[in-house]
């Protein structure tokens, strides 16, 4: 994965916030194809792909282990709610299977590099 380092935010360093920023740019392209009658569908799946990314990136920077952790699980919620707008988007086969499954794979990425990311903080806060 190539990523342009544009600031020297600890977020820049985080594989979970690049994975997160291309689900986030994946779902974006998805959603603008969405046909029309589905607009709450299509707000709701940007707003979690959106906020898995930016809760990421307000984890990163964050001082204490604490409130690290508190906004990871967060970025891990918005991300399974953003999975499942991504399911229902694939059932009601509102958009092509593949491009669908690719960025549900990736929501999964996302899910696993984020608990990592708070199991590592809770242990730190706990020590």
């Amino acid at each position: 994965m190539t990523h342009t380092t544009t600031s020297g935010f600890a977020h820049q360093r985080l594989d979970a916030f690049h994975a997160a920023m291309q689900l986030t740019i994946g779902v974006e392209r998805i959603a603008a194809s969405l046909p029309r009658g589905h607009a709450d569908l299509k707000d709701q799946v940007r707003r979690a792909a959106s906020a898995t990314m930016r809760n990421t990136t307000e984890g990163a920077n964050r001082w204490t282990a604490r409130d690290k952790a508190a906004r990871f699980v967060i970025a891990k919620g918005e991300c399974a709610e953003c999975d499942a707008a991504l399911e229902m988007i694939e059932r009601l086969e509102l958009a092509p299977a593949c491009d669908v499954a690719a960025l549900r794979a990736l929501a999964d990425r996302v899910g696993a590099m984020l608990t990592g990311l708070i199991r590592r903080q809770r242990r730190a806060s706990a020590s």
